[in-house]
């Protein structure tokens, strides 16, 4: 269990951008995961920018960062071909990017307590859906997004700088 979920600030940067370094690096061991290519997605400006924005959050245990991710209310450009079962404008839209678990915190619950906070945030944001994508393979992360309320709409080919043309599992969950 995580001790909080606070959203992050530009002096915790350090410590959010080596949760992110230490995740990417640990890819190689890992029977899932998102396959990023770290410089290319994420970059340190890319959680730079997340955390400026007021839209990273961050899961900590022992005072240290183990669990990250991106909620941003409104839809991704990526997203206008996706058929996306429940209609709602881009303002009534949040989608999570950059959700990760750190290896030591895996199996504990920490990723599906941060798409259960995400889920509250949208609520209270007075969002109607959360969208999001997955890398097909990733069963942890399709595991605990099932779990959570969301529903596998289909598979959406995207392109994205750190994969090319590529196939994501694209997923929904209505509040």
């Amino acid at each position: 269990m995580l001790d909080a979920i606070t959203r992050c600030t530009i002096t915790d940067f350090d410590a959010v951008w080596q949760l992110y370094v230490d995740v990417c690096e640990h890819q190689a061991y890992d029977p899932y995961g998102p396959k990023w290519t770290l410089g290319v997605y994420p970059t340190a400006d890319d959680v730079r920018n997340h955390i400026e924005a007021g839209e990273l959050y961050v899961g900590w245990l022992d005072d240290t960062p183990v669990a990250g991710m991106a909620l941003v209310a409104h839809e991704d450009e990526e997203y206008a071909e996706v058929p996306w079962i429940t209609p709602a404008a881009d303002d009534e839209i949040a989608v999570i990017h950059l959700l990760c678990v750190h290896p030591r915190a895996r199996g504990h619950q920490t990723g599906a307590q941060m798409v259960r906070e995400a889920i509250r945030l949208s609520r209270e944001m007075g969002m109607r859906v959360i969208h999001l994508d997955v890398v097909p393979g990733n069963l942890a992360a399709s595991r605990i997004y099932l779990q959570e309320g969301f529903v596998l709409v289909g598979t959406q080919q995207i392109y994205y700088e750190d994969t090319g043309l590529a196939d994501f599992d694209m997923y929904e969950c209505v509040l």
